[in-house]
């Protein structure tokens, strides 16, 4: 899903700008605090790697054009599994 798929109701394509804004404000709602479209996208990052997902594939869906850029958000995934494991460690 890209930005221009989304419409506002004035039925004009969403920008970046109004993405984040609309996120923000339901974060808010929902008392979520600390939080943003960034952290989201680390944490739907998480999910996938945990869950095996193809890096290809989370490169497609955060919109990366170089998988360098994706390996900078599975790095920082990593780092924080290992801390999980280590703090739950037998």
């Amino acid at each position: 899903m890209t930005f221009q798929q989304i419409i506002t109701k004035f039925r004009k394509p969403i920008g970046p700008r109004g993405f984040q804004n609309v996120v923000k404000k339901y974060l808010k709602e929902a008392d979520i605090k600390n939080a943003s479209v960034h952290t989201l996208r680390h944490t739907f990052t998480t999910h996938q790697i945990k869950k095996g997902t193809n890096i290809r594939v989370i490169q497609e869906a955060l919109g990366h054009e170089s998988l360098q850029t994706t390996s900078i958000y599975i790095s920082l995934a990593r780092k924080l599994m290992d801390k999980e494991l280590q703090e739950h460690a037998l």
